[in-house]
C-alpha cells in the first residue's frame, strides 16, 4: 500500500457471527509488534497491545514507519498469531484489556474473527483507528466486538489539510469515509474519543475547527520527539499551536471536553 490507497473491506467477503476453524492462520493478520502488559495504552485497565502492519496514510511524523511502509514492512520481525493467542489465554487472568493497534487495523478483512476469538477471554476491546473504514467500524461497533475506540482526526476535515499531513495520495473518498465514522462514533453505540496529534502543519485555528466538528473527549498530544524514528525527518518541525492556548479553546463548547497527553 506504497500509494497510501484507501483498502476497505470487500462486499465479497462474509462479516458473519459463523464458526470457524481454531487454526490460528486463519486469522491472517501481519502482527508487527506486541506488548505484552501495557499501564498507558487504554486508560485504567491493564493491556495486551497488538500492532498491525500496513497503513493506508503516510503521515509525515508517525513514528511507526516499520509498520506503514512496505520495504520496511518486509523487513520488520513478524510476530505468529498463535504465539499471541497463547501468551493472551495463558495470562487473561492478569489482563482487563487488548489494544488493537497499528498501522491502520481496519485494512484486515480477518479482523472481526479474531477479535470474536479474544472475547472469548473475557477481555475489554480497545481499537485505534484513522476512521478510513467505516463499514468495518460499524460492523465491529454493532457486533460488540469492540469496547472503545480511538479515532485519529489528523486535520480539519477537509482535503487540502489532510493531504499536507497524510501525504498527496490523501483521496476524497478517504475523507469522507472519516467524515462518517466521526458521525458513527457520535451517534452513540461504544464509547470513544478522538485525538489529534499536534504538529507544525496545524494552527490553533485549525484545531478550532475540528473541535466544531465534534463531541466527546478529545486529547491533543505531542508528536514523537525522535526525528530519526518518524515517517519523514525531514518535515518535522516546531509545533506552530502553544498550547497554553488550549484550556481557552472550548469555553463556549460543552460538548467537547479537551486535554493535552
Amino acid at each position: 500500500m506504497e500509494g497510501g490507497t484507501a483498502c476497505f473491506v470487500s462486499p465479497s467477503i462474509q462479516l458473519s457471527a459463523k464458526p470457524y476453524s481454531h487454526r490460528m492462520d486463519h486469522f491472517q493478520l501481519p502482527i508487527g509488534g506486541f506488548i505484552r502488559q501495557s499501564l498507558i495504552d487504554y486508560s485504567g485497565n491493564i493491556a495486551s497491545v497488538i500492532f498491525l502492519s500496513g497503513c493506508n496514510m503516510r503521515c509525515y511524523y508517525c513514528h511507526n514507519p516499520q509498520l506503514v511502509l512496505p520495504r520496511l514492512i518486509k523487513n520488520n520481525s513478524h510476530i505468529p498469531v498463535d504465539e499471541v493467542i497463547a501468551w493472551i489465554e495463558k495470562n487473561a487472568g492478569l489482563l482487563d484489556a487488548v489494544v488493537i493497534t497499528g498501522g491502520e487495523p481496519t485494512l484486515h478483512p480477518s479482523l472481526p474473527d479474531f477479535l470474536r476469538f479474544l472475547k472469548r477471554f473475557s477481555l475489554s476491546i480497545k481499537l485505534d483507528t484513522n476512521g478510513t473504514n467505516s463499514r468495518m467500524l460499524e460492523y465491529l461497533i454493532g457486533n460488540r466486538l469492540i469496547d472503545y475506540v480511538a479515532m485519529d482526526i489528523k486535520a480539519p476535515l477537509c482535503l487540502e489539510k489532510y493531504r499536507e499531513i497524510c501525504g498527496p495520495t490523501f483521496t476524497e473518498q478517504q475523507l469522507q469515509e472519516i467524515k462518517k465514522s466521526v458521525e458513527l462514533l457520535i451517534n452513540g453505540g461504544v464509547d470513544y474519543e478522538f485525538r489529534t496529534t499536534l504538529n507544525a502543519s496545524l494552527s490553533l485555528s485549525d484545531i478550532q475547527e475540528i473541535v466544531s466538528t465534534i463531541k466527546g473527549r478529545y486529547y491533543l498530544q505531542m508528536p514523537n520527539d525522535n526525528n530519526g524514528t518518524v515517517l519523514n525527518p525531514l518535515r518535522m518541525g516546531k509545533v506552530a499551536l502553544d498550547i497554553s492556548c488550549v484550556p481557552d479553546l472550548v469555553g463556549s463548547i460543552q460538548q467537547v471536553t479537551v486535554e493535552v497527553r
